[in-house]
């Protein structure tokens, strides 16, 4: 990893430098000043800021016909009387505020996330103790702090910058946490409505523990457990268990030991070490062209392991299915005979390091936690508005100055300090040519192909304005042609737009053969580097959603659609016409394009090249399966992407405290996850819910419009997606540990539904059906199988897989309890059985619950649930001891 170096301007240094002790608590007492600089320092070291949700269902939302509407206010006291004027607090929050009402201050919107409180003519200054108001309407939902970013920033005209320090958030020692002590989202019961037909103010305490509480589970089932689950599995039980206490002795055929070094890395780091008097462990290749990538059959018994596989990724999943097999506490494997292969040739997972960026090591060990569970793509978003995260040598600016966010907001040294990244530490960074070496050697050493994405047109402000510094400064130097040769804005454009992350400055100019030269030499050094290191880049990402409106008033856009020899009639059409042109230029070097589905959909088949992977994120109750048929009968390829199961990034459970975005899906745990049917998208209509709890219809039957033109058509017969992937966007997670935090153990449930496909799914009907929670095609004996085999799933998570975590360091989430009085005793549970639980009455003695609690009238319960090696506690839960309500 190359963390940016570059000295920021003293200007910025000067940020943190320790604060001037004030002499006086109190700066004038009539009239208004001019802030000066020390006054600056002291306000932003004493401020307290408070942004605090009003309602999540206000009586109006001004200025706005958003289905969902907030209304918040933020409240600034300071303790000492600061009559001055002249400063703003920049703050980023998610969505710009539709309306604001304050008697002393005024709410503008500013750029991307980034927002500016300022005093108004009837501001009077701050008096002691005194608090400043401004409230404010958001067309969307607040329902988690997730969104409430941290680093609000005290600036004035000609002054050094300061962060506000009650802004900042910390990591809470005992449980690793980001705490934010400015965000009061209120009590969990407020905020699970936001919406007069929102279902999920039933999901109480009481309700979940209705679903998650199993009685009677066989846990020695859980002996002879792989996750993820194989094809086919026969275990002996007579048989003696295999002892890998003294360690393994190998026997490859076929193979070489590189093949599978890194799964038996992780043996090591299990306690199986190779030794001479270990169990012998044979492994064949047979190499034959014929049969299934990635399939194995696996055998321990008569006292040895043997994997037979067709390649060496299949005597590498082999040896991983060891690993899930072995129990920690006996240094056991049962006695199985597996016959496995993958469901989907494409299993993946998104990391967008761009927003917020992660350590080389933190890719590391994820692409290492990622094979271990089978997984084999790793979608690596490298570029966005917010970053430019890989190092590409004859374009250094995109590093120098978009690898790194500060607190100026001119673009000049850095990008502006988006998404609450004043204080940047740990945030900001890229990976530099020997960096992406490394992780493309690592990534192939564990059977993962790398597939970069540099966004574009659109979400590519960190490329416009890095090519702009370039410009600028070349022509300065009088370089004039070098200074436009990779130049992809028009200085002339005068187009007003707003993106969907609210940018006005973050499209690509698809009408300068600048842009092109500067996407061609992009691609064409990232595919050098991949060359470099032995692994080719097979197929590229080029992003291609959300453009916005621009290009409009841009001279070179109208000139570009005035010249007839281009086939591009209106502006409308310029999207397509460059994912087109990109498209064949990636092709060219005989690489497969991709990109997500809405700006694919903009292009003409005839105009793309033969192989295209499709992307598909529109959500289940918003017609994906609509997507991916309309996309199957082009021929392309389809990654599923479906945001309400595969965003990683939105909250586990409701919970204010929870971290993520919420606008695809409310909460996204392992369960959610476990019960999607990916190769029927439809019949998902018959279990999920849309964003607020209701139920939706899917309509997969075909459908036509009044001129008999097809609207819709369902799957061509025999025709199954590529695969899918989770995805882990990282704007609000400013932590490496905190995105394992995201990601685990619910990427356990996404491996399970990329490798395994379970016999209670509905299978897809190439006529066309129609589905909803009425029609019951998943029948009640499917779902009793399921439920079945989500309990063998669980448990062989909670009481194997979150031990060997532990073991191996990974800070994965550790469920909320929840709890429910029956028959005035108190019961608590957690999603993942096996892990202890705690509680405490009136804040005393943490202590261990090992059955229902007897409860006295005036008592009140904490709880929380603890990792298997009791090193770490989750978040305590306040008991809610009056809910009655069920699921």
């Amino acid at each position: 990893m190359h963390v940016n170096k570059r000295a920021l301007t003293d200007r910025i240094l000067a940020v943190l430098l320790p604060t001037m002790v004030m002499v006086s608590p109190v700066w004038a007492n009539t009239g208004l000043e001019n802030i000066n600089q020390q006054q600056l320092n002291q306000l932003a070291d004493t401020l307290d800021v408070k942004y605090r949700l009003l309602s999540n269902m206000p009586e109006q939302c001004p200025r706005s016909n958003a289905e969902f509407c907030y209304h918040a206010q933020i409240e600034i006291t300071s303790p000492v009387t600061a009559n001055v004027n002249g400063w703003k607090i920049l703050y980023s929050q998610v969505y710009p505020a539709t309306h604001s009402e304050s008697k002393q201050l005024t709410l503008s919107h500013f750029n991307g996330d980034l927002n500016h409180i300022a005093p108004s003519s009837n501001f009077t200054g701050f008096k002691a103790g005194k608090s400043q108001v401004i409230e404010f309407w958001v067309a969307s939902s607040l329902l988690n702090e997730g969104e409430l970013m941290p680093n609000y920033i005290l600036t004035a005209q000609g002054l050094l910058p300061k962060v506000i320090k009650s802004t900042q958030s910390y990591i809470e020692s005992d449980t690793g946490l980001e705490i934010k002590p400015y965000a009061a989202v209120s009590a969990k019961n407020s905020v699970m409505q936001s919406h007069p037909d929102d279902h999920y103010a039933k999901y109480t305490s009481a309700a979940l523990f209705d679903k998650y509480d199993v009685k009677g589970y066989a846990l020695d089932s859980v002996q002879h457990a792989i996750v993820p689950t194989p094809e086919a599995i026969e275990v002996f039980k007579r048989d003696t268990p295999l002892s890998l206490s003294k360690g393994i002795k190998l026997h490859l055929t076929g193979l070489e030991y590189g093949d599978i070094a890194a799964a038996l890395q992780r043996l090591d780091s299990l306690g199986v070490k190779q030794t001479h008097n270990g169990i012998a462990v044979s492994i064949t290749v047979s190499g034959k062209p014929q049969g299934h990538a990635g399939a194995y059959q696996l055998s321990t018994r008569k006292g040895k392991i043997q994997i037979n596989a067709q390649d060496s990724a299949g005597a590498f999943y082999g040896l991983q299915s060891v690993a899930s097999l072995l129990s920690l506490d006996t240094m056991q494997v049962a006695a199985v005979k597996v016959e496995d292969k993958p469901r989907y040739g494409y299993r993946g997972l998104h990391l967008d390091v761009a927003r917020n960026f992660r350590s080389k090591e933190f890719v590391l060990r994820l692409l290492s936690k990622m094979s271990a569970y089978k997984l084999n793509k790793l979608h690596f978003h490298l570029a966005d508005d917010e970053g430019w995260r890989i190092e590409i040598p004859d374009l250094p600016e995109l590093t120098a100055l978009s690898s790194n966010r500060c607190i100026d907001l001119d673009d000049k040294h850095c990008l502006q300090p988006q998404l609450g990244s004043a204080i940047n530490t740990g945030r900001d960074g890229y990976y530099s040519v020997a960096d992406y070496q490394e992780i493309l050697n690592f990534a192939k050493q564990h059977h993962i192909e790398i597939i970069p994405s540099l966004d574009m047109p659109g979400h590519s402000r960190a490329a416009v304005k890095a090519m702009e510094k370039r410009f600028y400064t070349l022509t300065k130097e009088g370089k004039h042609d070098a200074a436009r040769q990779y130049l992809v804005s028009d200085p002339q454009d005068v187009t007003e737009y707003r993106s969907i992350q609210h940018y006005n400055d973050n499209t690509l100019n698809v009408c300068m053969e600048s842009t092109y030269a500067f996407v061609d030499k992009v691609i064409t050094e990232v595919a050098n580097q991949h060359k470099k290191a032995g692994s080719p880049l097979n197929i590229y990402h080029i992003g291609a959603d959300e453009t916005a409106g621009a290009w409009v008033e841009s001279p070179a856009c109208k000139q570009f659609i005035a010249d007839k020899s281009n086939d591009v009639h209106e502006v409308e059409e310029l999207t397509g016409y460059f994912i087109e042109r990109v498209a064949a230029m990636i092709a060219a070097q005989g690489i497969e394009v991709a990109g997500w589905n809405d700006g694919l959909s903009e292009t003409r088949q005839d105009k793309m090249p033969h192989k295209v992977a499709s992307y598909v994120w529109a959500t289940l109750p918003q017609n994906a399966h609509k997507v991916v048929s309309a996309h199957a009968r082009r021929g392309w390829d389809i990654i599923l992407a479906t945001p309400d199961v595969t965003y990683l990034d939105f909250p586990y459970e409701l919970d204010p405290k929870e971290s993520g975005y919420k606008w695809g899906a409310r909460r996204t745990n392992s369960q959610t996850i476990f019960e999607f049917m990916p190769d029927n998208l439809p019949a998902n209509a018959e279990v999920k819910k849309d964003t607020i709890g209701r139920h939706y219809v899917a309509d997969d039957r075909t459908q036509v419009d009044k001129h008999g033109k097809f609207t819709h058509q369902p799957l061509p017969e025999g025709f199954r997606v590529t695969g899918i992937q989770g995805h882990l966007w990282s704007e609000v997670i400013r932590k490496d540990h905190l995105a394992e935090y995201m990601l685990f153990p619910r990427l356990l449930a996404l491996a399970e539904k990329a490798w395994h496909r379970a016999a209670w799914e509905v299978p897809y009907n190439y006529a066309g059906e129609k589905y909803d929670h009425t029609t019951g095609f998943l029948t009640a004996q499917m779902r009793k199988q399921r439920d079945l085999q989500w309990q063998d799933f669980i448990h062989a998570v909670g009481h194997k897989e979150l031990e060997k975590f532990d073991r191996l360091g990974v800070f994965y989430r550790i469920p909320n309890v929840v709890s429910k009085v029956i028959d005035s005793r108190l019961h608590a549970s957690t999603i993942i059985p096996g892990l202890p639980i705690q509680y405490r009455l009136n804040s005393g003695k943490w202590q261990e619950y090992v059955e229902p609690l007897q409860l006295t009238s005036d008592a009140e319960v904490e709880l929380r649930a603890l990792s298997p090696d009791r090193r770490r506690p989750g978040r305590i839960e306040l008991a809610d001891l009056t809910g009655k309500a069920r699921l």
